[in-house]
């Protein structure tokens, strides 16, 4: 399993890339992101995005995960819903394209997903 050093290196990546794209970091949902350890929401095209990890049992390695909301109120709150999850292994090129299906630049392709 990876350590958090290393999770947290690849976090800041897709962050990185969510600026790429021009959304901007927001200094909201402070109180509860101490408290449950959430990333920094960003907005872009009025949908706040988010990164962070998820296990699964069956995986030997993190998850990460980019979750969205389009109301502001939730987002304040640190509500959003997880809209894509994939490997922290992934290549950084891999990874850039995961956040552009995310943020609608480049639609998903008619496999993903399938197994």
């Amino acid at each position: 399993m990876e350590d958090n050093k290393s999770i947290d290196k690849r976090l800041d990546y897709v962050e990185s890339i969510f600026e790429k794209y021009g959304a901007k970091a927001l200094d909201i949902n402070e109180k509860n992101r101490d408290k449950f350890g959430d990333r920094r929401a960003f907005l872009y095209e009025g949908n706040y995005y988010r990164t962070g990890t998820m296990e699964f049992e069956d995986q030997d390695e993190p998850y990460i995960v980019i979750s969205c909301i389009d109301n502001e109120k939730f987002a304040n709150v640190g509500v959003m819903e997880d809209i894509d999850a994939f490997s922290s292994k992934l290549s950084d090129e891999d990874i850039e394209k995961q956040v552009r299906y995310a943020f609608g630049i480049e639609p998903y392709p008619e496999e993903y997903g399938a197994e």
